[in-house]
């Protein structure tokens, strides 16, 4: 087993931030990202709580993609490359859009939200794999 590239994970986590402003702003212009979020019984929670408790959420994502490579190992990353788009590419197709899909149709959400929301985990997943495989 390899080590795990703790760079890789922070910018990962962070390069998810952005590739969230992006998409949930000028691209398909959803809710603000910087905006007031409710927490439980009416409390109310600024936008740095929010932004710190996704970048943290998405720190664990990468860190289990991070345990993941490393599993894998350097030696077989260096020779099949796309074995990191392949993974976290994976687990968005494979796990994280079908959760998203079934809890929002269990909401009864719209289509276009799943789409974009899938999309987005799908944008952020591959990004994540180009980050560890730049890293690497």
């Amino acid at each position: 087993m390899g080590q795990i590239n703790w760079l890789a994970v922070i910018l990962s986590a962070n390069l998810a931030m952005a590739v969230g402003f992006v998409w949930y702003g000028p691209l398909f212009g959803g809710a603000p990202l910087l905006g007031r979020v409710s927490g439980e019984a009416g409390e109310r929670r600024g936008p740095v709580s929010g932004m710190l408790m996704a970048v943290l959420l998405q720190g664990l994502s990468a860190l289990m993609l991070a345990h993941n490579f490393a599993r894998i190992g350097p030696e077989t990353l260096a020779a099949k490359p796309w074995l990191y788009w392949m993974q976290s590419g994976g687990i968005a197709i494979a796990f994280v859009a079908p959760a998203l899909w079934i809890s929002y149709s269990r909401q009864r959400l719209s289509r276009r939200e799943a789409l974009v929301d899938s999309g987005f985990w799908l944008a952020v997943y591959l990004a994540t794999g180009t980050v560890f495989w730049a890293l690497g």
